[in-house]
């Protein structure tokens, strides 16, 4: 038996694999400010999802594939260290970014990974266990084509269409929704809502929604943001020296839904790069295996990560 893990901000899910079936467990995400405590947030999320499934006594080995996961190592060791007292003392315990744990359900191999959620990240994998991470800066400093710069862009479209110095777009109304007001209270609520980012991030569904029917301001904004994670895709293959088979992109996130528009413009992107984007072959959370049991091109990547505990 395992489990695997697979947590954000917005979600944290928790599948345990057993030769009678496979039990889901989901719960609230974790999100920390820099002066509290990673961990114990973590594992309380950890505990929420698992309070929703039957846990064995024990099981073999768990992975956990995290957004913000610890990045100093003693925290990342103390994490690994509460997850295998949690999960009965099994075996191994990988602690690793999200990223990874995406990379091994989407591709199994070698290719490229586009993270796309709230932010960003691109995580490159060669045959050989090497690899390239690109992005993953955050909002301020990074995270191109992702949930929170399409947000964000969507919303700067409206407030110039409001203003009257930029085009007409259909995203004026779906802003006045969204902050419930343009007065003064209305904006103060926003820039003093502690979930301001994801509250950024979720204006992306406008936005694709907008470029669906047909708006094109929403869908300049979709096409630059498909050029961004093209632009990143292009970078981390070239940075590898990919080719063959291994020259394939595919996506993990919500944000990508096949066919809509974010979708075909990133298609269409890659596709005059050379290219190809590849549904993915599975969740992350199928990504477990792989990392559980030292898979090429894998088992690299977790000894220059320190994800074994």
């Amino acid at each position: 038996m395992t489990i695997t893990i697979d947590g954000g901000k917005s979600e944290l899910r928790l599948l345990l694999r057993a030769a009678a079936g496979r039990q889901l467990g989901v719960g609230p995400g974790f999100s920390y400010q820099p002066h509290e405590d990673g961990v114990d947030r973590i594992l309380a999320a950890v505990r929420g999802a698992a309070a929703t499934i039957s846990l064995p006594e024990q099981v073999a080995g768990v992975v956990a594939g995290l957004t913000g996961v610890p990045g100093e190592p003693a925290e990342r060791r103390r994490l690994a260290l509460a997850l295998e007292r949690q999960f009965g003392g099994p075996a191994v315990v990988v602690v690793v970014e999200d990223s990874i744990l995406a990379h091994a359900g989407a591709l199994g191999g070698p290719g490229v990974l586009l993270c796309v959620g709230t932010g960003t990240t691109v995580l490159a994998v060669d045959a050989d266990g090497d690899h390239a991470r690109l992005d993953g800066w955050g909002p301020h400093l990074g995270d191109r084509g992702s949930a929170h710069a399409i947000g964000l862009a969507g919303m700067r479209a409206a407030t110039a269409s409001y203003d009257r110095v930029g085009p007409a777009t259909v995203l004026v109304d779906r802003l006045v929704a969204a902050l419930g007001g343009v007065d003064l209270a209305s904006l103060q609520r926003y820039y003093r809502d502690p979930a301001m980012i994801s509250r950024t991030a979720a204006f992306a569904r406008e936005v694709l929604d907008a470029a669906a029917g047909a708006d094109p301001v929403a869908g300049r904004i979709c096409a630059g943001a498909a050029a961004d994670l093209a632009d990143a895709a292009q970078a981390a293959t070239d940075r590898l020296g990919l080719g063959g088979a291994a020259r394939r992109v595919s996506f993990s996130g919500r944000l990508l839904t096949p066919g809509n528009p974010l979708h075909q413009a990133l298609s269409a992107e890659l596709e005059a790069r050379g290219l190809p984007l590849v549904t993915p072959r599975a969740e992350p959370l199928d990504g477990g295996p792989a990392l559980l049991s030292g898979a090429a091109p894998y088992a690299r990547l977790l000894a220059c990560q320190g994800g074994d505990a």
